[in-house]
């Protein structure tokens, strides 16, 4: 007969043998999935900003959810295509130019005026600088050649990351039209929260998607609308390459620092070529206006119900930027804001004994 040591021993030892292999199932299921986790909570975050829109236009539909869905995420995309194939079109074809004019030396640059000089802290540098350009563009570009590098590696990584970041986008909002549609991803997400979070999993279901679109509309909307006042003001004023410094302004306002820094360029560049004073002014005075907007529209779109603190939403953005890149600037912000709301839930829940 068995002993009762030998039978724990094999007890444990088979309990060992299974969680073994659970975990080992485990982490080859989550190696597998590692490279569609950011398309997939992609997905997620538009569909529960969808969803809303979703059920409205399949009760007018008579119930037609895949019907509802296809028309919807046609339409996103194609809003998404169309804007998304002039900017690239015309980022393209600044770079183009810019190499076209440095290869064949037709790059010309308008001397700086000498009040450029006057200027506190960094007047005396940029004029020297804007001159060795506008004088004699090689030796500059030799003297200045590694911050010159610098600088274009990092745009042209950002134009990159953006190509790529907005694939990815166009994936997950395809995943986002297959999950309004399917009711078991619907079932499969409300179960997990409720398994986890147990009586008050309906709440911070609620809480969740709450934060979600309100955070959603007030980074990416403000990013895109803050966006699209800065384009209009590089278009129109003239300034070279719009294109990028939109491109540029788009990722600053993302990750919450704001336009400032290209509108403080394009201003220094409007005083040191243009002709008139009065134009400069205007568009100096729009730049700052523009670069101001952000605080008109936060509260707006944030509006009144599940807002977070500005440094949840900047530590998000920056940690989100730094493990993800590009389309972590978006979905950073919106998971820790979640994660937030989910521990300011919790540390509410106090136990009776403490709340007497």
């Amino acid at each position: 007969m068995k002993t009762t040591n030998q039978l724990n021993s094999k007890q444990i030892f088979e309990i060992i043998l299974q969680l073994g292999i659970v975990f080992l199932v485990l982490a080859f299921c989550a190696k597998l999935l590692s490279p569609f986790v950011m398309p997939i909570l992609w997905a997620i975050i538009f569909a529960i900003i969808l969803f809303p829109i979703f059920n409205f236009l399949q009760k007018k539909l008579k119930g037609r959810k895949s019907l509802a869905s296809f028309l919807i995420i046609s339409i996103i995309l194609v809003i998404l295509f169309v804007p998304a194939f002039y900017f690239f079109s015309a980022v393209t074809s600044n770079i183009l130019d810019l190499k076209t004019q440095i290869e064949t030396n037709t790059l010309k640059i308008h001397a700086p005026t000498q009040n450029i000089k006057d200027w506190p802290i960094i007047g005396n540098k940029l004029y020297d600088f804007l001159y060795a350009t506008s004088t004699n563009l090689e030796q500059a570009m030799i003297d200045y050649r590694e911050p010159i590098v610098e600088i274009s590696k990092k745009i042209a990584g950002s134009i990159v990351s953006s190509a790529v970041g907005f694939l990815q986008i166009i994936l997950s909002i395809i995943i986002a039209g297959v999950f309004m549609v399917s009711s078991s991803a619907q079932k499969l997400a409300t179960n997990f929260i409720m398994r986890i979070a147990g009586n008050r999993g309906k709440e911070i279901l609620n809480i969740s998607t709450s934060t979600v679109q309100q955070v959603v509309k007030g980074i990416l909307g403000v990013a895109v609308i803050q966006t699209i006042i800065q384009a209009i003001g590089l278009f129109l004023c003239g300034v070279p390459f719009a294109g990028i410094l939109t491109l540029v302004c788009l990722m600053l306002s993302i990750i919450q620092i704001g336009p400032i820094i290209v509108n403080i360029g394009v201003i220094v560049y409007l005083f040191s070529t243009g002709d008139s004073n009065t134009a400069a002014i205007f568009w100096t005075v729009y730049f700052f206006l523009s670069g101001l907007s952000d605080n008109v529209l936060k509260p707006i779109l944030l509006g009144k119900g599940a807002v977070v603190p500005m440094l949840v939403i900047f530590l998000g953005v920056i940690g989100g930027f730094i493990m993800s890149g590009f389309i972590g600037m978006f979905v950073g912000p919106i998971v820790f804001s979640i994660g937030y709301k989910l521990f300011a839930s919790w540390l509410e829940d106090l136990p009776e004994e403490v709340n007497g």
